[in-house]
């Protein structure tokens, strides 16, 4: 993952862990992207939310985006799952662009809906209100997309949800339905639901702010050990620092539509180049 930013980097004196970090970095930086914003800009009318940014992810890659509410952490994204589409600039998943495809004689247009479609079955996202069917019961939330999405049989969609049911500690509420389960439980189905499709990246925006305080740990513990695991790219959009520092691979601050500032967990959080990064750290 790369991106450009404002200030040279200072060289310092790494932890074992650091350098480990960013040996895996480099060898990230030199391989194609799974995930690439070019240019990208966007704006609602005459707000401008996203001011130009470049960045890249890489397949297995964990990526915390921290910032000021209003920084376009959010927007980034719902551009990534097809939600938004940029004003400006290429976004890429596997070197395709998301919002442009080639007709019959190899000329770009406009991205149609199966295009879309397609794009969506490479990408996964965790949204702060869980978005849950509230009339269907666990089992059938995770299964929907599976059947519907992939074709998958009943009994091969069944078999593969139970599974990922387990792996997020609530294979017993299968047949729950979600008015029967704490926020905590909701958010760790919608974690459940992503996953459960395989994609090669997931997007977390914010999964714990609609949370009761108590409830936090059992989300970001499930999300800790599925990032444990390395197989799926993640785009972590958190206010939750401690979270950030110890999942991320790498960590991008963003402010006012821009990257600020980007680096391992220690390099943001310990040795902050930024003003404006310091003065964000400092109200925390």
């Amino acid at each position: 993952m790369e991106t450009k930013f404002a200030h040279d980097q200072t060289e310092v004196a790494e932890s074992g862990e650091s350098r480990q970090r960013n040996s895996l970095n480099l060898a990230q930086d030199e391989s194609e992207p799974l995930v690439e914003y070019r240019g990208v800009t966007k704006s609602f009318g005459d707000l401008e939310v996203i001011k130009g940014i470049d960045l890249r992810l890489h397949a297995g890659e964990k990526l915390a985006f921290i910032g000021p509410s209003g920084s376009g952490k959010t927007t980034l994204g719902r551009m990534l799952m097809t939600l938004e589409q940029p004003t400006t600039g290429t976004l890429t998943i596997d070197n395709e662009p998301i919002w442009q495809m080639k007709d019959k004689r190899g000329n770009w247009k406009a991205a149609n809906e199966a295009h879309l479609r397609s794009i969506r079955e490479k990408v996964g996202m965790v949204f702060q209100h869980f978005n849950l069917f509230p009339h269907l019961t666990v089992e059938r939330n995770v299964t929907l997309a599976l059947t519907s999405v992939l074709n998958l049989s009943k009994e091969e969609a069944i078999g593969r949800a139970e599974s990922m049911l387990e792996k997020v500690g609530l294979l017993d509420k299968l047949r729950n339905y979600p008015s029967q389960l704490s926020g905590g439980q909701k958010q760790r189905v919608a974690i459940a639901r992503a996953l459960v499709m395989r994609p090669k990246v997931v997007v977390f925006d914010e999964v714990t702010s609609a949370l009761d305080p108590e409830l936090v740990g059992e989300v970001l513990a499930v999300i800790k050990e599925i990032a444990k695991e390395g197989e799926t790219a993640m785009m972590l959009i958190t206010h939750e620092m401690d979270f950030a520092r110890e999942v991320a691979d790498r960590v991008i601050f963003g402010a006012e539509g821009l990257i600020v500032e980007e680096g391992t967990p220690e390099d943001i959080f310990e040795r902050p180049q930024s003003e404006r990064l310091r003065t964000f750290l400092s109200r925390l």
